[in-house]
């Protein structure tokens, strides 16, 4: 298992990983953070693709990087290898988040949720208001399926 490895991740994956822990320690000084552990029940499924042709499925299915959500741990220890976020549109009012993780060198452990846009309601979506995991874990499963990416439901 590849824990926290920068391995096969994008520079801005390297930049947030080495960043965001200095953040949080300042955050939590008054009561925010910038890091969190992903909570299990927002597992979508497990991917058997690389990291860079996942990547490359979430761009065509209409995701974009989303460099300031903050940096998710697995419970094993593992750091996440990216967070993408799908709006209707620029100006949505929710957003449906997706938090990828390394699962060896071709399989990608996906989880996700719906949260309030933080371009609409940034206060909101930082205290999640709105936090759907049922929705969001739906919501992409479906999404995968009609792009026929296929994916396994292994409780990680």
């Amino acid at each position: 298992m590849l824990r926290g490895t920068q391995k096969d991740v994008d520079r801005l994956t390297k930049v947030r990983r080495r960043a965001y822990p200095v953040l949080h320690r300042i955050a939590q000084r008054v009561g925010g953070y910038v890091e969190c552990t992903t909570d299990p029940a927002e597992y979508v499924g497990t991917v058997e693709h690389t990291l860079g042709r996942f990547r490359t499925e979430l761009r065509s299915m209409g995701f974009r990087r989303e460099p300031i959500a903050a940096l998710k741990h697995h419970r094993d220890g593992r750091m996440s290898a990216g967070s993408w976020v799908f709006r209707r549109s620029p100006l949505a009012d929710e957003q449906l988040h997706v938090t990828v993780f390394r699962n060896g060198l071709d399989r990608i452990d996906t989880y996700a949720h719906w949260e309030d846009s933080w371009i609409r309601h940034p206060l909101d979506h930082y205290w999640c208001h709105g936090w759907d995991t049922d929705r969001g874990v739906a919501t992409m499963r479906s999404l995968l399926r009609k792009h026929d990416i296929t994916f396994r439901i292994d409780r990680p």
